[in-house]
């Protein structure tokens, strides 16, 4: 019986001595904050009820010096100058965070006062969990420096942040911070750069805009106070972490749940994918997730030419989530180094060569690079006097790769890769492949040397109405083949111009539309100074009569928007029967194409065979004509297997322009035979050619057969 008699009375002991703390204070110094707070925390915090524990007022508390045995306060716990330290437990019950203490003693109510920054809270989910570290009460000045450099949450009227969201971004801060410092004890800062620090700070104008040197001096150094106070702290919980990362970036290496330490904000990164080489600058980045797969996610902002100014644009890229560590040189996004921003400096000048419009070859095609007209397809009137801005050095590397605008061979607005753009070789014989009488091809030329020199046409008589006319209006009527078409190219080709083509079925059939759609096609060939071809426009130039009212209204269309073009511009028609009056007034000059004879087609056989790489053996022994060395011609030749050139009689090309074939024809024939001889691995030869007219001819004659 002594010994139950031991344990009862042992244990009445403890308990009662519980209860004896519980009611008059252990003496223990409570964890939690400390005796320093802010004035704006005037409200006394209301101690609320926790499961088994009950209220105790603080003013009982006894405050007396621990004792040996008595538990210590965690270290990491300890209230430290100007922050304070609180443990929250969540109420189920009530839905809140309740104050707890793990050593069930209720805390003390903040103390009013104005030395406490920004309060730290340990929350705990459970007694046994470890806690979330949450930063909440932050100091007003505090609220604006962050609301100027974070965003997000703190821009709430009372922000809370996980340490997590903040850690990220301590670099960032701790350079503010230093830009702070600077500014507010420099003698030479001026009281226009400390006001211009202090709203990148987050000050406003209605607060300190009208103050002097002094107060706003006051203001900075009260920021890089609160502020370095802030970052202390932050520095301390980041440690173990930096250490991490230091380790891991000393072997190239990098976890997943690091990547957000790695790829600082405004640091600038690289990446490639189906765009090309890329840099950006960093704004922001994430963990985030779509479908049940995590990833990483950064955005950022790059410059681009918009076709009036460079600008910034978005970029976002992403890196999927990994597992353990991985090769920081084979994530799809990178940091930039100083050998791949040179690189990219050097395409940047290249890139920043192309603002405003360039007429250049890409590949095998002839494009304009546009960037307003790529956004504004329909056109634009372009300002003669627009002085192109330049980008500043530093931001070169972070221009694009690609270009935009129109490629006029496959009639397409698409992009182009910069460095696959080169100056435009233009074809100093096109003139001598027109197949014209001399005459007509001396008048020609001289309308179009005219509009070479913009000065040329003040000595020409104008039109009575200022702003009408001006330009060059040529139709060019005849059949298919006859070398419409290559008049066209051969101007363009003259006058080192773009030719931009527009067939009449690009254009729409109702009055209204067509003349938006024709006021846009002149303005881009303006803006281009390009040589306006529109093929086939018979519609537009035929006779009006009295019954077709709509096309009445079509041809009228025409003829008010086309006179007021100053550029050169040409039609072509093969079906009409009778012009329009109207329109007969209008022209520059009208051309007549007739069918080709004998004389036109051999000599059409002959500048196309020349220009496949074939020699012509003229009637005379041992002479023969010579071959060209470079054409579009030999340019479906496969790689590795040229054409040799063979010599064809000159009475081949007389046999050859026997048959009816116009010079379209004769062309795509030429073609043919070229391919025919490339799938045979055989040089061309007339034999091949032979093959490819008797084809033809075969065909032909069952169309007309079936014609008839």
């Amino acid at each position: 019986m002594s010994f139950l008699s031991t344990i009862f009375t042992t244990v009445l002991s403890v308990v009662l001595t519980h209860w004896l703390i519980l009611v008059f204070g252990s003496g223990r110094e409570p964890v939690g904050p400390t005796t320093e707070t802010h004035d704006e925390y005037q409200n006394q915090e209301t101690l609320e009820n926790q499961e088994g524990i009950s209220p105790v007022d603080a003013s009982e508390l006894v405050e007396q010096p621990l004792g040996e045995d008595d538990p210590k306060q965690p270290s990491d716990e300890v209230p430290t100058k100007h922050y304070l330290v609180r443990n929250q437990l969540w109420s189920s019950s009530s839905l809140t965070w309740i104050h707890f203490d793990p050593l069930e003693i209720p805390p003390p109510p903040p103390r009013c006062d104005l030395h406490n920054y920004f309060y730290v809270n340990y929350r705990y989910t459970s007694v046994t969990e470890k806690p979330e570290i949450v930063l909440s009460d932050f100091s007003p000045i505090l609220i604006s420096f962050l609301r100027a450099h974070l965003g997000d949450e703190f821009f709430w009227d009372e922000p809370t942040s996980d340490l997590a969201k903040i850690l990220p971004d301590l670099k960032m801060l701790h350079e503010e911070l230093d830009e702070v410092q600077t500014i507010a004890s420099s003698p030479d800062a001026s009281t226009v750069q400390k006001r211009d620090l202090a709203r990148g700070v987050g000050a406003t104008d209605a607060e300190y805009g009208h103050l002097g040197d002094d107060a706003i001096t006051q203001y900075l150094n009260d920021v890089a106070e609160h502020v370095r106070v802030l970052l202390e702290f932050l520095d301390e919980e980041f440690k173990p972490i930096a250490d991490r990362i230091a380790l891991l970036t000393s072997y190239g290496q990098i976890e997943y749940d690091l990547l957000i330490y790695h790829f600082e904000r405004k640091l600038t990164c690289f990446s490639y994918d189906g765009e090309g080489e890329i840099a950006f600058v960093l704004t922001r980045r994430s963990y985030e997730s779509y479908g049940g797969l995590p990833y990483f996610q950064l955005d950022g902002e790059m410059y681009m030419w918009d076709g009036c100014n460079y600008t910034t644009t978005s970029v976002s890229r992403t890196i999927p989530q990994f597992k353990g560590s991985k090769d920081l040189k084979s994530l799809p996004c990178v940091l930039l180094t100083d050998e791949v921003k040179e690189r990219l400096q050097k395409r940047g000048r290249l890139y920043a060569s192309y603002s405003g419009t360039h007429y250049r070859s890409y590949l095998r095609d002839r494009v304009i690079v546009d960037k307003r007209a790529f956004d504004n397809t329909s056109g634009y009137i372009a300002d003669p006097d627009f002085v192109i801005p330049t980008l500043e050095e530093e931001k070169l590397h972070l221009l694009p790769s690609n270009v935009f605008g129109f490629n006029l061979s496959q009639k397409s607005w698409t992009s182009f890769d910069i460095e696959q753009l080169t100056p435009v070789v233009f074809d100093e014989s096109a003139w001598d492949h027109l197949v014209l009488d001399s005459d007509t091809k001396a008048l020609i030329k001289g309308l179009v040397e005219v509009t070479r020199n913009a000065n040329s046409t003040k000595k020409i008589i104008s039109d009575v109405i200022s702003g009408k006319g001006g330009g060059l209006i040529a139709v060019l009527h005849g059949p298919p083949g006859t070398g419409k078409t290559l008049t066209a190219e051969a101007v363009a080709e003259y006058l080192r111009r773009p030719l931009y083509m527009v067939g009449s079925s690009e254009l729409p059939t109702d009055p209204s539309s067509l003349e938006y759609s024709l006021k846009g096609i002149l303005q881009l060939a303006t803006a281009w100074d390009a040589v306006l071809l529109i093929d086939e426009a018979d519609v537009y130039l035929e006779q009006r009569s009295m019954h077709e009212l709509e096309r009445n209204a079509l041809v009228s269309v025409a003829l008010r928007v086309l006179e007021y073009h100053r550029g050169v511009l040409l039609l072509t028609t093969n079906r009409i029967k009778s012009f329009d009056d109207a329109f007969l007034s209008r022209f520059s000059i009208g051309i007549k194409y007739p069918e080709l004879d004998q004389d036109a087609r051999r000599t059409v056989w002959r500048k196309f065979l020349e220009l496949a790489g074939i020699a012509i053996e003229d009637s005379g022994p041992g002479e023969h004509s010579k071959a060209s060395s470079d054409s579009e011609m030999v340019e479906i030749s496969a790689p590795g297997t040229p054409i040799d050139k063979r010599l064809i009689s000159s009475e081949d090309i007389d046999d050859l322009s026997l048959k009816p074939f116009n010079g379209r024809t004769i062309k795509n024939l030429v073609r043919t035979s070229q391919a025919l001889a490339l799938a045979s691995n055989e040089p061309l030869s007339i034999e091949h050619i032979k093959i490819v007219v008797r084809t033809s001819e075969k065909f032909l004659d069952e169309f007309a057969e079936a014609k008839s």
